[in-house]
């Protein structure tokens, strides 16, 4: 019964958690939008055509303006401001989350060690490593897949009911380090890769029920909700305009 009651909970906050995320998304929106209309001012133009159809009250910084329309000034303010701007100030945040996960510290239950999932199977990750790709060349230096799903399915039933309800539809493998010893503690701890000595570095991410980072999610997650989806923004709004002002 308690493994079904906390499943259910599991269940319900993910679903919360895109509830937020929405609404999440449309608050920054908004707040990029207010940041960009206020660099848009009606001296900028200079009435340089007699027959211009551009109505100032009604222009967007997604409209493709003439060549040499000053308007473009705008859009040119508007991509600085989203790159060297609030791109920056997202970035301290981002610090700022990571500086508090140091306030934490893991309580070695071994959960990451014995389940760690990826779209992408052991013969995938190995050509991206192939590839230059540094996350593929570091995971498959340590961790190895299951000879089936049933084996981690015995070992964290919940958690991987957990996963393929989050990621329903996607397929999912999972992969096990084999350095682990007997005692739940590493047995090539001083030469391990960057991916284990700085996990967990994303607080949204599905973390194990043992996982005593979870505090730090708990903590943190909304503010980094908040951050990806003005991520999002940013550079949804960046390519539009960079498209605009192309020739």
């Amino acid at each position: 019964m308690c493994y079904i009651i906390c499943v259910n909970n599991l269940q319900n906050e993910i679903i919360n958690t895109k509830k937020i995320y929405r609404e999440l998304f449309k608050n920054a929106q908004a707040a990029v939008d207010k940041q960009l209309a206020g660099l848009k001012t009606a001296s900028l133009c200079n009435h340089c055509t007699k027959d211009c159809s551009i109505d100032f009250n009604n222009i967007t910084v997604f409209d493709k303006f003439p060549k040499d329309c000053r308007y473009r000034f705008w859009q040119e303010a508007a991509v600085d401001k989203l790159e060297n701007r609030i791109s920056k100030d997202v970035l301290e945040k981002i610090k700022e989350i990571d500086l508090k996960r140091g306030q934490y510290s893991c309580s070695c239950c071994g959960s990451c060690c014995r389940l760690a999932s990826s779209e992408y199977s052991f013969e995938e990750l190995q050509q991206r490593a192939k590839n230059g790709d540094k996350f593929s060349q570091e995971f498959v230096s340590v961790f190895v897949p299951y000879k089936s799903k049933d084996e981690p399915r015995k070992l964290f039933p919940d958690y991987i009911e957990l996963l393929e309800k989050t990621f329903k539809g996607e397929e999912l493998y999972f992969y096990y380090c084999p350095k682990l010893g007997t005692d739940g503690l590493c047995t090539d701890y001083k030469n391990r890769p960057d991916i284990c000595r700085i996990f967990p570095s994303d607080p949204l991410v599905v973390f194990p029920m043992k996982c005593a980072y979870n505090q730090w999610k708990q903590e943190v997650e909304i503010t980094a909700l908040t951050l990806h989806a003005i991520i999002d923004v940013v550079g949804y709004y960046r390519e539009k305009i960079n498209q605009a002002m192309a020739d």
